[in-house]
């Protein structure tokens, strides 16, 4: 007599009940837990096979880092709108068809910065050049394009894009085969700590208008922050250091800073220090504003606007300030 033979039938179509009842809920759960899947995948991953991709370096090195990203691309005859998605973090700026279209210090508000460049693109190649600027070296690059509603990331960051880790002003129409390199696929999100990013509208930057000169400029000793490894044990502490101060009265814009020659080594740092009285250009304690310049590069504009009347630069003796708006 086998298990079946021993229940009562009520009981037993009771049972079948239940697995057929159990079943049913199963496959249910199943498929809701795939809608769900789908649908929050295509909600939050806005940028689709999009992978986040940096220079070759070493990020635990703790060096400074400009890389440049580039690719070229196809565009159909037929499309709805051209929207650029991209992140590019610590500060990036961005080049499209040799125009400069934006340009943000990322900070502690990650969004996938979206730019609408439908006027700027065209049927066939288009060019895209992206800087990413670190003080530290780490960070990531992440970009796609949109050409319509059922035409979403056209364009994705990958494997094929191209690095330079020197700037060379020809990069905004074509490739240089000899300084290229092979971007480091960092993954898909989410990833890391940028996990699934929300979209912010952004403006097209707009081209300067006004550029004011300081109307006076002088040597000033100040003091920047130092990290000292003593016995194994890390030491904060202060340096003095020459820098040159500039001076244009209650002001507000983005600096722009211009060195005699380019710069012929790696990617160097710039300390720069805001100021609205003379007597704080000296406190060890007022924050500083680093900037990245890269191999070749001579000049570089803060993206962010600020109300000062001093600036100091340190670490270049023959340099140039002056605001832009």
């Amino acid at each position: 007599m086998n298990a079946a033979d021993s229940i009562n039938p009520r009981d037993l179509r009771l049972v079948r009940r239940l697995a057929l009842a159990a079943g049913v809920i199963f496959l249910l759960t199943a498929a809701v837990a795939k809608l769900e899947r789908t649908y929050s995948q295509k909600f939050f991953d806005v940028t689709g096979r999009a992978q986040w991709i940096w220079a070759p370096h070493r990020m635990s090195d703790d060096f400074p880092l400009v890389f440049f990203a580039t690719r070229d691309f196809e565009l159909p005859e037929r499309r709805v709108y051209t929207h650029l998605k991209l992140l590019g973090e610590p500060e990036y700026t961005i080049w499209l068809n040799g125009r400069i279209i934006g340009t943000r210090n990322v900070g502690e508000e990650r969004s996938l910065d979206t730019y609408d460049v439908s006027s700027l693109v065209k049927t066939g190649k288009n060019r895209i050049v992206v800087a990413v600027r670190a003080p530290r070296g780490v960070g990531g690059l992440i970009a796609s394009i949109d050409i319509g509603p059922e035409a979403a990331n056209w364009v994705v960051t990958d494997h094929t894009w191209k690095i330079y880790r020197v700037w060379m002003p020809q990069l905004l129409q074509y490739d240089v085969p000899a300084k290229v390199q092979i971007p480091v696929v960092v993954g898909e999100p989410p990833i890391g700590r940028w996990n699934y990013l929300k979209l912010a509208k952004q403006e097209l930057a707009a081209a300067p208008t006004r550029v004011l000169q300081p109307r006076d400029s002088f040597e000033q000793i100040g003091y920047i922050p130092t990290i000292e490894t003593r016995s194994g044990v890390a030491v904060a502490g202060t340096a003095r250091a020459r820098a040159t101060a500039f001076d244009f009265g209650p002001t507000s814009g983005r600096l722009k800073i211009t060195m005699a020659e380019p710069n012929r080594g790696p990617s160097q740092i710039l300390n720069v220090r805001f100021a609205n009285e003379r007597e704080e250009l000296g406190l060890a304690e007022w924050g500083l504003r680093p900037i990245v310049i890269a191999t070749g590069e001579q000049e570089f504009i803060t993206p962010e606007s600020r109300l000062f009347t001093y600036v100091m630069v340190f670490g270049r003796k023959q340099v140039r300030a002056e605001v832009v708006n």
